[in-house]
């Protein structure tokens, strides 16, 4: 199944009608080339591990004929004894034999080839000290009888791998300051808590792209609990959201010097998303990055840096002077009996004093005002021919010298 699922994540990046390229029928067929070297080698380990498992399953018949010689005297209760034992090591050998060498084999392969090399580095550095702390209880457990030290030892390094590979790969930045080369270079980024509604924007996305990013985004496990419940969601609105907020969150991962963070802090007590994400930025002394009005003015009231995606836009926008012309599309009626709502490309919305008369048509207005808002912008501008228009310049009189008679009596 994984072939299928690499082939239709070509074909969604390729461009509307475009015909999908050599690597979207590599990767679509299922067939050939890895897929039947990964079948083969599944068998020949199956093939190994029966016959493993034969000689363990024979090894162990015996001892338990040495065992119970008193009471299987008999050929027929000993070769019984065997053939289960044969067949059991057979049956197991051939049932673990795949998923004791290759499989893992491949899922350290292909895990190896997607981490980033400073999440690399830093999983062997966890690895070490969970080596370096397994090693320091076998030597101080060495004097436990019967080899139990050594024991407690190999049981404390099967804990603390996996525990210093997953920190070693979060916490990476940190080690680096004890000295350990781990890739990470320079001061370390500002955390920012990330919010849904930011990540189902597609402006942070953007900015990511463009090197602007210069964060250390960090995206709550409740976060992506709530977008899949917005991508599982039985409004087709909603559910495309959804859909492209996960995808959104794929393409930022895979973003090179983008540093992506997914940690598992919750809190069950506080069912408000919002609510989890003020605490969160607030323990680990973040910024919260946001589209949220509401959760913006809360985050602020908490004493939080608030980075609003709203705010960014508006201060990005070109400046409009009052008295600067602009040709604005009439779409509806305004809230006062004179007035009319335009759009500018970016969003901003104005204002057309006198436009009521004009819906449906362009007009090209005077900027009055700009009225700036924690919410957005609002330009209020005036129709050409409304009461309180500029009138028209006065035309220029025709000149009076003997150049101006001349050129008035020359007429086509």
């Amino acid at each position: 199944m994984r072939p299928v699922q690499v082939a239709v994540t070509v074909a969604d990046r390729s461009e509307p009608g475009e015909t999908p390229g050599p690597v979207a029928e590599t990767a679509a067929d299922p067939t050939p080339g890895g897929h039947s070297g990964s079948l083969r080698a599944s068998r020949i380990a199956s093939l190994l591990g029966m016959s493993v498992g034969a000689v363990l399953g024979t090894l162990y018949g015996t001892v338990v004929l040495n065992t119970f010689k008193t009471s299987l005297t008999s050929w027929e209760a000993k070769s019984v004894v065997l053939v289960l034992g044969l067949g059991v090591g057979c049956g197991l050998g051939y049932l673990l034999g795949p998923a004791l060498s290759v499989r893992p084999y491949a899922w350290a392969e292909e895990e190896l080839a997607s981490i980033p090399l400073p999440e690399l580095l830093g999983a062997l550095a966890g690895v070490f000290v969970a080596l370096a702390m397994a090693a320091l209880v076998a030597l101080i457990a060495s004097g436990l009888p019967g080899g139990l030290g050594w024991l407690v030892a190999v049981g404390v390094a099967f804990v603390l791998v996996p525990l210093g590979i997953s920190v070693g790969r979060r916490r990476r930045r940190e080690l680096s300051r004890l000295g350990l080369p781990l890739g990470v270079t320079g001061a370390p980024l500002a955390r920012v808590v990330v919010d849904t509604s930011a990540v189902i924007d597609g402006r942070l996305l953007d900015l990511a792209r463009a090197g602007f990013c210069l964060y250390e985004l960090v995206v709550p496990q409740f976060v992506l609990a709530e977008l899949q419940a917005v991508a599982d969601s039985a409004d087709p609105i909603r559910r495309a959201r959804g859909r492209r907020g996960l995808a959104m969150l794929e393409e930022l991962r895979s973003l090179p010097g983008l540093e992506l963070e997914f940690p598992q802090t919750d809190y069950p007590s506080m069912p408000d998303v919002d609510a989890r994400l003020v605490r969160l930025a607030r323990e680990q002394r973040a910024a919260l990055l946001t589209v949220d009005f509401n959760l913006d003015r809360v985050a602020q009231i908490e004493g939080l840096t608030v980075l609003n995606l709203n705010q960014l836009a508006t201060a990005l926008r070109p400046a409009l002077v009052p008295g600067e012309k602009l040709e604005v599309d009439v779409v509806k009626e305004g809230r006062e009996s004179d007035q009319g709502v335009g759009y500018l490309p970016d969003g901003t919305m104005l204002v057309v004093e006198g436009g009521r008369d004009h819906l449906g048509e362009r007009v090209t207005a005077t900027v009055r005002s700009v009225l700036q808002t924690a919410s957005g912008r609002m330009v209020f501008v005036q129709a050409p021919d409304s009461p309180g228009a500029e009138p028209p310049p006065p035309e220029t009189p025709p000149a009076t010298g003997r150049r101006g008679r001349s050129a008035a009596g020359r007429r086509p």
